[in-house]
């Protein structure tokens, strides 16, 4: 054979030696990376994925890469990365899947309504809940049943909450209001089935927010005060303990100060103003044990029952402005719309109508950041543990 047919194999036989070898270490930090989220870490997650060039992966392990990575954003609350990837792997996911792939999808599909769900964008979001849903059969986890019930529950109740008008009757809001109650019970009891307390509790406030905006004021505190009255002792309780018993104080206090937040809510629109203003103290007390969301909807509560006492008061315009700036780092784009324009229509209210308008314009900007994400190209680059309070 000649010499340069020799070594023209010689440099073939080195690349795909080579690809193999990428392809070995690429499938390594996959594992890794898998192993890392399991174990509730995403940071170092996302680090491990940090060595992969997706450019020179195979499409094969190119969208489960890609998937992974955005497991990660999804966990560490960074959406916007998070669609990135999830669209990608959706887009390039093989159409005929391996059975131990099939579950990798149904979470990716979750987690993508979750993420479209958080970025304004419901009716992608529902249409994802219902590929998911779609995909579920008798052997499915009832963990992931309950969260694509919850996820439509929450879209449901978001769109009847809209104003009313030509293209949404006062029968459209009922039908999507017995449909956000049947999904959240749904769920509620699923996750009550599997021993998961906590976001059986979260569904009950949902079920709550549901019957007061039907109208059902005696039925929403009875769910709300019963969540508070259960879980309250056993936050101040383990709050007192030592470090070391202090596990899921995060989330015992998320669930207290929904509950809180919610009767806040609640005693707001009744007038109550000295319950109301008693709540809400609750719900800060829990949400600086909470997350950032939950410090951010007990902040905008308190402001709008303090401008509801005394729109001048400057304490109320500074609790919206604390929710803002408690936001701002996140990428929770549906809470910080709620947060400026809150902050617009109390500044409207006192007659600060240039700063107000600012704040409007604020939250319309950031409904177009979602949007234009959402049309934008896909390319390979760089829980809900929530209920939907009426903030």
């Amino acid at each position: 054979m000649p010499l340069a047919d020799l070594q023209t194999l010689a440099q073939q036989q080195r690349e795909a030696d080579s690809d193999t070898c990428q392809y070995k270490f690429n499938e390594e930090q996959l594992s890794v990376a898998l192993e890392l989220l399991a174990s509730k870490h995403p940071r170092e997650a996302l680090d491990s994925l940090s060595t992969v060039n997706m450019a020179q992966t195979s499409a094969s392990l190119r969208w489960r890469l890609a998937a992974v990575r955005g497991q990660c954003y999804f966990q560490l609350r960074q959406f916007l990365n998070a669609q990135k990837d999830f669209l990608y792997a959706v887009t390039e996911q093989p159409e005929i899947l391996p059975a131990d792939q099939r579950l990798v999808v149904l979470e990716l599909h979750l987690h993508l309504a979750a993420t479209l769900r958080e970025l304004k964008q419901p009716d992608a979001a529902l249409e994802q809940y219902n590929i998911a849903l779609r995909m579920m059969n008798a052997t499915t986890s009832l963990h992931y049943v309950a969260e694509a019930n919850w996820g439509v529950s929450l879209i449901a109740f978001e769109q009847a909450k809209k104003p009313l008008d030509t293209s949404h009757c006062p029968r459209c809001k009922e039908a999507q209001l017995q449909d956000a109650f049947n999904h959240a019970v749904n769920a509620c009891i699923l996750y009550r089935s599997i021993g998961e307390s906590l976001r059986a509790a979260l569904l009950t406030c949902q079920i709550g927010l549901i019957e007061q905006e039907s109208g059902n004021r005696d039925d929403a505190r009875q769910h709300f005060q019963g969540v508070l009255s259960a879980w309250l002792p056993e936050l101040e309780k383990r709050a007192n303990a030592p470090e070391m018993e202090q596990r899921g104080l995060h989330e015992l206090a998320n669930v207290v100060s929904a509950a809180a937040c919610s009767l806040a809510g609640l005693e707001l629109e009744m007038e109550n103003y000295s319950e109301a203003l008693k709540y809400v103290q609750q719900a800060q007390y829990a949400g600086q044990m909470s997350y950032t969301l939950r410090k951010a909807e007990a902040a905008i509560m308190l402001g709008r029952v303090l401008e509801s006492i005394d729109v001048l008061d400057p304490a109320a315009e500074r609790a919206f402005r604390d929710a803002i700036t408690l936001l701002a780092p996140t990428d929770r784009i549906a809470a910080q719309i709620r947060a400026h324009d809150a902050l617009g229509r109390h500044l409207l209210k006192k007659r600060e109508t240039k700063a107000g308008e600012i704040e409007l314009d604020i939250a319309r900007s950031l409904s177009d950041v979602a949007s234009a994400f959402s049309s934008s190209s896909i390319f390979v680059e760089d829980e809900t543990d929530e209920i939907a309070l009426k903030v």
